[in-house]
């Protein structure tokens, strides 16, 4: 293993959990510099990303990769805050993952009217926090007629696959809980499919793919109209709103009249 010389930083507007970085946008940070050694190409199409730690903010990270360019599928990356081994990316065949069938930009506007946040446990979160101004905004909520299928749309503001990512993250997170539980992504396994445009109004529709005990698995993607450009399985830890500092606390029932 040999540590690079470059570093990278998340800034805090990319927030996931109060002070840390967006398990998406981190993700996205690992597989983009994956590309860089190890292009997805053959059977080889996708990238999976271990998150082992959450990332802190502001301040630069260490990369470190295990293998070399000729390793291809056997090469590691890994990011580090010091000793701390933050998240680990490899090369991997895509996964087996049912894509939603295509959602509207107006059935998804429509859903995404009725989310409800006042039991969101991070309100500041760059993708789906509804306190954070320069965020995403990505309120995926159900999709009507759609018992299964939660959807919202997206605008990205930034080029990159760390933007890609992130918008892929939170839905899944919504249909498997997110808000009954406080979540942490775990494992993030991407493809990307076709170039993902800046600045033009996309759709993310998401379903649950199961769980047991506190994990939690989810599919979503990201459309143009009936386009797929890019698709996402993610894993999910279930953790008490204490586990970091700065959770908002679950929201109190309303006492009947």
């Amino acid at each position: 293993m040999h540590t690079t010389a470059e570093t990278t930083t998340v800034s805090p507007r990319h927030a996931g959990p109060p002070g840390c970085g967006n398990g998406g946008w981190v993700s996205g940070l690992l597989t983009e510099r994956l590309d860089d050694l190890v292009p997805a190409e053959g059977d080889l199409t996708s990238a999976t990303v271990r998150l082992s730690a959450p990332t802190p903010l502001g301040r630069p990270l260490q990369w470190e990769v295990d293998g070399s360019v000729a390793d291809g599928p056997d090469l590691s990356l890994h990011l580090l805050d010091g000793e701390t081994l933050l998240g680990t990316a490899r090369r991997v065949p895509a996964p087996e993952l049912t894509i939603p069938a295509p959602v509207t930009l107006e059935d998804a506007r429509a859903a995404a009217a009725g989310f409800d946040a006042s039991n969101h446990p991070y309100p500041g979160c760059f993708v789906c926090g509804p306190d954070n101004d320069a965020g995403l905004h990505v309120f995926a909520s159900p999709v009507t007629g759609r018992d299964d299928v939660l959807a919202a749309p997206v605008t990205l503001t930034e080029e990159g696959l760390p933007s890609v990512l992130a918008a892929l993250d939170c839905p899944g997170a919504f249909t498997v809980g997110f808000g009954d539980d406080a979540l942490l992504l775990g494992t993030f396994t991407s493809t990307v499919h076709a170039p993902v445009p800046v600045g033009r109004e996309l759709v993310v529709p998401a379903r649950a793919a199961g769980r047991e005990g506190r994990k939690r698995w989810s599919g979503t993607a990201l459309l143009d109209g009936e386009r797929l450009l890019a698709s996402a399985a993610a894993t999910r830890i279930a953790v008490g709103r204490d586990t970091i500092p700065g959770t908002a606390p679950a929201a109190q029932p309303q006492e009947s009249p």
